[in-house]
């Protein structure tokens, strides 16, 4: 009687280890919970931009700067050397949707500066207000970027990255709470 007893025990043990390692996969499939979660359901979408130039410093002696220029495009004719960028401010419009569950008081928007050819020039992080964006709704945003190195041609792109790695979540501030 003592072996049937055995058996039955181990059974049961084993069912138990087996729901309870079912369970600990579930957990682990279901997603991130807290900010990362809610962090997954925000989308910035790329409405348009517009580049206001810095105005040009004046020189002394206007006869002096008009006589480097003429010197300034022949050299440019003869060598064809590509124009340094200018700084300018940048005027950004995007849309920022809240399509998941969760809601925060803002998410951190990842920036890509391209150049004409694709290329990535430059990246920054812009804090987005999202205080009241619901699951299903969208704001529309304007934000000013000062001290751009912009050419003609260069592209802006927004998105809410999704995973986060750890070692680069204190550049988010949306983590700050979960601190």
């Amino acid at each position: 009687m003592k072996r049937i007893e055995d058996r039955a025990s181990w059974w049961r043990s084993s069912a138990l280890a087996l729901a309870v390692a079912a369970l600990l996969l579930l957990a682990a499939c279901a997603g991130e919970g807290g900010v990362a979660g809610a962090r997954g359901g925000y989308i910035a979408e790329m409405g348009s931009f517009s580049v206001v130039r810095a105005p040009a410093v004046a020189d002394e002696s206007t006869e002096a700067a008009d006589a480097a220029a003429g010197a300034d495009a022949q050299a440019t004719d003869e060598a064809a050397a590509p124009a340094e960028p200018a700084m300018a401010s940048v005027l950004l419009d995007f849309l920022i949707h809240n399509e998941g569950s969760g809601a925060l008081d803002g998410v951190t928007v990842d920036l890509t500066i391209a150049d004409p050819d694709g290329n990535e020039k430059e990246r920054r992080l812009l804090w987005v207000e999202t205080a009241g964006l619901t699951k299903g709704s969208q704001r529309q945003v304007a934000h000013e970027l000062t001290d751009v190195a912009y050419t003609d041609g260069d592209g802006f792109h927004v998105e809410v990255r999704h995973p986060i790695p750890m070692e680069e979540r204190g550049d988010y501030r949306e983590f700050d709470a979960e601190n």
